[in-house]
C-alpha cells in the first residue's frame, strides 16, 4: 500500500487519554513511513509533545471566536499539504477541519469520537456526522452503538477501534511494589490501592475516597494513591486532608511515567461515573498484570468480564467499590487469576500495532473508494 498523507486536528489543550491517543497514533503512522501533520493549539500539551517527538505540528487556535480565521488558514494549508485523509477529534476542530476538508475536496475524512457522552440528535450533529465526514471512528463499541442509535448512522459508516497500548519492558511485580513502598516510605505490609487518571469530577476520585474510608478501618495497612494532575488538584487535596484517614491517602500528582504505579499496585481502580470509552488506564493496568476494578460505564465493560478479567461495579457506589477492592485484597489468588486472563486479552486485542493496522486499513479503504476526480482535484 502507498504511504498516506494524514492530517489530525485536535482542539484540546489538556493531556488525557484522547490527546495521548492522537499522539501515539500519529507516531505509529509516522514510524510506518506515512506523512503526518498535527494542527492543535500552541499552548497545549499535544503541540509541545508533537514538536518534541519530531512530528510536523502547526499552531491553530481552535476557539469558537477564531473559527473563521482558522477555516481560512486550514484551507490554505490543506491546499499546500494535499492530504489523503483528515482526522478530527474535538468539537471545534471538527467543524473547522471537516468543513475545510470538504471545501478542498480531501479524498477521505474521519471524525473520531473518544468519549461516551451522548451526541444529541439535532440538525447540526446530524450534518457533521452524516454529511461532513466519510467515517466515524469510536474508541468503544458502546460509543459506536450510541451514535448509530441517536443519529441514525449506518453500520458501515462507523468503526470501533480501541486505543492501543505499547507497554515498555516491566520489572517483576514484587520489585515494582518494593520500589513504590520505598518511594513513599511505606511499610512492607502496606496494601497499595490506586487510580491513575486526570483529576476530573467524572473520573470518580471522590467516590474512590469515600470507598477507601469505608474499607480503611478494617484494612489498617491499606493506602490509597490518587495519581494524576489537573486544574482541580487543590479540591482533591482538600478533600483528602479532611478525611479521618488523611495520612493514608497520597496524591503524587501528574506522573510522566505511570507504568511503575500500575506494575506495583495491589489493586488498580477506575471509578469513573460517565464519559469513558475503553480507558487506557484500564488497559495499562491489565498489561501490567495488576488486578483491576472498573465501573459499569461506557466501554469499561468491554474489557472487564466480571470475575474473569477484573471486577465490575456500579458507578457512584462507594459501598460496592469498597467491597470489590476488599475482595481482591483478601483473595490474591482471584486477583492473580483475573490479571493473567486480562493480560492475555490485551496482548491479543489492544496493542498499538493492532490499533494502527486497523486504522491504516480503514484509511486505505476510504481513499481508494473516493472517486478518481476527487483524488485528482486535491492534488491540483
Amino acid at each position: 500500500m502507498p504511504p498516506l498523507n494524514i492530517i489530525h486536528t485536535e482542539a484540546s489543550d489538556a493531556w488525557g487519554g484522547q490527546d495521548i491517543r492522537v499522539l501515539n497514533e500519529a507516531l505509529w503512522f509516522h514510524a510506518q513511513g506515512h506523512r503526518v501533520h498535527i494542527f492543535t493549539p500552541e499552548h497545549g500539551q499535544l503541540f509541545r509533545r508533537c514538536r518534541d517527538a519530531g512530528l510536523s505540528c502547526e499552531a491553530t487556535a481552535f476557539t469558537r471566536s477564531s473559527q473563521p480565521a482558522d477555516f481560512i488558514g486550514m484551507v490554505t494549508r490543506f491546499k499546500a499539504i494535499r492530504p489523503d485523509v483528515v482526522c478530527t477529534h474535538s468539537s471545534v476542530d471538527s467543524w473547522v477541519g471537516l468543513t475545510a476538508a470538504k471545501f478542498c475536496a480531501v479524498p477521505a475524512t474521519i471524525r473520531y469520537r473518544h468519549v461516551s457522552t451522548p451526541v444529541g440528535n439535532n440538525f447540526m450533529n446530524r450534518w457533521q456526522y452524516r454529511r461532513l465526514c466519510d467515517h466515524v471512528v469510536t474508541t468503544a463499541a458502546a460509543i459506536q452503538s450510541s451514535l448509530q442509535r441517536n443519529l441514525g448512522l449506518p453500520a458501515d459508516k462507523t468503526s470501533s477501534i480501541p486505543t492501543g497500548i505499547a507497554p515498555p519492558p516491566l520489572p517483576p511485580r514484587t520489585q515494582a511494589r518494593a520500589a513504590l513502598l520505598e518511594r513513599f516510605n511505606l511499610p512492607d505490609t502496606a496494601s497499595l490501592i490506586g487510580q491513575v487518571s486526570v483529576l476530573r469530577s467524572w473520573k470518580g476520585q471522590y467516590v474512590l475516597i469515600d470507598a477507601f474510608e469505608r474499607l480503611a478501618a478494617e484494612q489498617p495497612e491499606a493506602r490509597l494513591l490518587l495519581i494524576g494532575g489537573g486544574p482541580v488538584m487543590g479540591d482533591y487535596s482538600k478533600r483528602s486532608r479532611e478525611s479521618r484517614f488523611a495520612s493514608r491517602i497520597l496524591l503524587p500528582g501528574h506522573q510522566e511515567d505511570v507504568w511503575p504505579f500500575f506494575r506495583g499496585l495491589d489493586v488498580a481502580v477506575l471509578a469513573s461515573t460517565k464519559n469513558e470509552g475503553i480507558p487506557q488506564s484500564g488497559l495499562q493496568a491489565m498489561f501490567a498484570q495488576c488486578p483491576f476494578v472498573g465501573t459499569d460505564v461506557g466501554g469499561i465493560p468491554e474489557i472487564v468480564n466480571h470475575r474473569h478479567t477484573g471486577l465490575l461495579v456500579a458507578p457512584g457506589d462507594p459501598a460496592g467499590l469498597a467491597a470489590a477492592i476488599t475482595t481482591i485484597l483478601g483473595r490474591p489468588d482471584l486477583g492473580a487469576m483475573m490479571a493473567d486472563n486480562a493480560l492475555r486479552q490485551v496482548q491479543s486485542r489492544f496493542t498499538l500495532s493492532v490499533m494502527g493496522r486497523r486504522v491504516e486499513a480503514l484509511m486505505h479503504r476510504l481513499t481508494e473508494a473516493s472517486t478518481p476526480s476527487v483524488r485528482k482535484e486535491i492534488r491540483q
